[in-house]
């Protein structure tokens, strides 16, 4: 398309310099030329400004692509093995700027709550592990996922495990604005999985 427009512009260019004319300027040819050319110069303006547009996204997509998987690797560290972190505290607070400060995590089970509540929540309210299959991340870093196996004890001490999977929306830093967390389960079966157990995934 570019290379299209620039040709255009050099042809009209060398007709507007062959016309021949006592007055070539008041001539409508040379007129008509130069109204063609100038509309070539406004597309080729165009073109320009939509690649350093393209451009211009595609660095920031690139940039929050590398981020969002970082932090996603990092977040994955730390539910694999809290302890290695440190305290409750310090593993929520780690956890939290891996978060924008409104971010919320929303459980089709459990209800929407502040992210930092829904990792202590998941951490440890119950005695149990996650353990993630597979991650995956879009190309623009703005969104990603993962599907992960929920297994331990209830809160009533029995055995119980889940199948589930997570929706992440991710801002310019990589930080995670919304978390879906969803199952392939009725939500009064993942509560009282939760809460009671003798339950299993099959």
């Amino acid at each position: 398309m570019k290379r299209t427009i620039v040709a255009s512009i050099a042809v009209l260019v060398l007709a507007v310099a062959g016309c021949s004319s006592s007055n070539p300027i008041e001539s409508e040819g040379y007129q008509a030329l130069e109204q063609e050319l100038a509309q070539a110069e406004a597309q080729l303006a165009e073109v320009v400004a939509e690649r350093d547009t393209l451009i211009v996204g595609a660095s920031a997509g690139a940039a929050r692509y590398e981020k969002s998987v970082a932090n996603t690797e990092r977040v994955a560290t730390i539910i694999d093995d809290p302890d290695a972190v440190g305290t409750r505290d310090e593993v929520l607070d780690e956890l939290t700027t891996l978060a924008t400060p409104e971010a919320v995590m929303d459980d089709t089970a459990f209800g929407a709550v502040p992210i930092r509540q829904a990792w202590s929540n998941t951490l440890w309210g119950s005695d149990a592990t996650i353990k993630t299959w597979v991650r995956w991340m879009c190309d623009d870093g703005s969104e990603g996922g993962s599907l992960w196996i929920w297994a331990g004890e209830s809160q009533s001490g029995e055995p119980f495990e889940l199948i589930g999977v997570n929706l992440d929306d991710y801002d310019d830093e990589g930080r995670v604005t919304y978390s879906l967390v969803d199952w392939p389960y009725d939500g009064a079966y993942v509560r009282e999985s939760f809460y009671s157990g003798n339950i299993t995934s099959d």
